[in-house]
C-alpha cells in the first residue's frame, strides 16, 4: 500500500472517531455503492462523510466531509475534500465557509490558523467557489511530499475538533426557543449548496469511475448537497 493511501485510511478513521465522539449517526441513509455516513447532534444540522474507494479499479481514493451548523447558527460551514492517487494528492480543499456572519469567531480562527501555510501548488478557484469560500481557503494540488500531506491532514483534523467543540460552547449561550424565534440562516446554507452543485468536476470524476449520470445526479442533489 502506498504511503498516501495508508495515511488517508488512518485519517478517515480519525474523522470518524472525532465525529462519533461528539455526534451520533443519523437515520438518514442512501443506496449508493460507496460509503456515506450522516451525523447529527444538538449543535449541527448535518455532517456528511463520503468515501469513494476506487483504489483497486482506478487507483483513486476520494474523501469529503461537509458539516452544517443548525439553521439558527451564524457559524461557518466546515468543508474538506481530498482526491488522491497512490503517488500524489491531486487536490486538497479545506475551508470554514462563512454562512451568516463573515466575522464569526470560527472564520477568524481558521484564517489565523492557515495564514502561515505555504502550499507548493495553490489551486485557482472558479467563480462558483469564490461565491462561497473564505479568502483563507486551502486549495492545494499535486501534493507529493509526506510533509505537505501531513500538514493538510493535521490541519483538517485539528480544525474539525475546534469547529465541533466551539459550536457546542456557542450553542449553550441562548435557549433553543430564542434562537428559533430570532435567527434563520436557511437561505445562506442553501446558497452554499447551490454553488457547490455548479462544480463540474464532481459529476465528471464520479462518471469516470463508472457511475451512470442518473446515479451521480441523484447523489449530488439528495446526498452530497441537499438543500433545506
Amino acid at each position: 500500500m502506498s504511503i498516501i493511501f495508508s495515511k488517508l485510511e488512518k485519517h478517515i478513521q480519525d474523522f470518524k472517531d472525532i465525529l462519533e465522539s461528539r455526534t451520533f449517526l443519523s437515520e438518514e441513509t442512501h443506496p449508493f455503492p460507496w460509503e456515506n455516513k450522516i451525523y447529527i447532534s444538538g449543535n449541527i444540522r448535518r455532517a456528511h462523510l463520503d468515501i469513494v474507494d476506487a483504489r483497486d479499479t482506478k487507483k483513486l481514493l476520494m474523501m469529503h466531509l461537509c458539516v452544517f451548523p443548525k439553521i439558527y447558527s451564524d457559524a461557518p460551514i466546515y468543508g474538506f475534500d481530498l482526491i488522491a492517487g497512490p503517488t500524489k494528492v491531486t487536490g486538497a480543499f479545506h475551508d470554514f465557509s462563512p454562512s451568516g456572519n463573515k466575522d464569526h469567531e470560527l472564520v477568524k480562527w481558521f484564517a489565523n490558523e492557515v495564514k502561515d501555510y505555504e502550499w507548493s501548488k495553490p489551486r485557482e478557484l472558479p467563480e462558483w467557489a469564490r461565491n462561497i469560500f473564505s479568502s483563507a481557503m486551502v486549495a492545494a494540488g499535486n501534493i507529493n511530499s509526506e510533509f505537505e500531506l501531513n500538514e493538510v491532514l493535521d490541519l483538517s483534523k485539528r480544525s474539525l475538533e475546534k469547529y465541533l467543540d466551539t459550536l457546542h460552547i456557542l450553542n449553550a449561550q441562548h435557549s433553543y426557543e430564542y434562537k428559533i424565534e430570532n435567527f434563520n440562516y436557511t437561505e445562506q446554507q442553501n446558497w452554499y449548496c447551490q454553488n457547490q452543485k455548479k462544480n463540474p468536476h464532481t459529476p465528471r470524476v464520479m462518471q469516470s469511475l463508472g457511475f451512470d449520470e442518473a446515479t451521480v445526479n441523484k447523489f449530488i442533489q439528495e446526498c452530497l448537497f441537499p438543500e433545506v
